[in-house]
């Protein structure tokens, strides 16, 4: 008897737990075109905040859905991610703007110098300043 009560109650404390375990497990990431923008900007001054004070920009920017404007320099399909860099064309950093699977039709429709409003996750900068999830607003 002792037995059948000591797996009932293991039984009902691990139930939730494996309930949580697997919904964190199966959990997707929201679509970033369903995201609202916390912040609006555009492409230079994004770049110039990295470039000038690297810890504030993390603080203001990391982990926040932003809307980037500026212009297309350079269109890149690694095969498994599609990307844009956004800039003026003269320096060597500019925005990097990874996209999701559901955007890359849209893609087929950029050229350089176009002028474009991208949404997206923002991660901090290494060369460029990065972009995740992106979406053509």
């Amino acid at each position: 008897m002792k037995k059948w009560r000591f797996i009932l109650i293991v039984g009902v404390l691990l139930t939730p737990v494996l309930i949580y375990a697997l919904r964190e497990y199966n959990r997707t990431n929201a679509d970033t075109a369903e995201l609202k923008a916390s912040i609006e900007i555009d492409a230079l001054s994004l770049l110039k905040d990295y470039e000038t004070d690297e810890g504030f920009a993390n603080k203001e920017y990391n982990g926040k859905v932003i809307s980037v404007k500026g212009r297309v320099i350079k269109i890149e399909d690694t095969g498994d991610t599609k990307r844009v860099i956004l800039g003026d064309g003269i320096s060597m950093n500019g925005v990097l703007c990874e996209f999701q699977d559901t955007e890359y039709e849209k893609l087929k429709e950029l050229v350089p110098t176009q002028e474009v409003r991208i949404k997206g996750i923002c991660t901090g900068i290494l060369l460029d300043v990065v972009l995740i999830r992106c979406v053509i607003e």
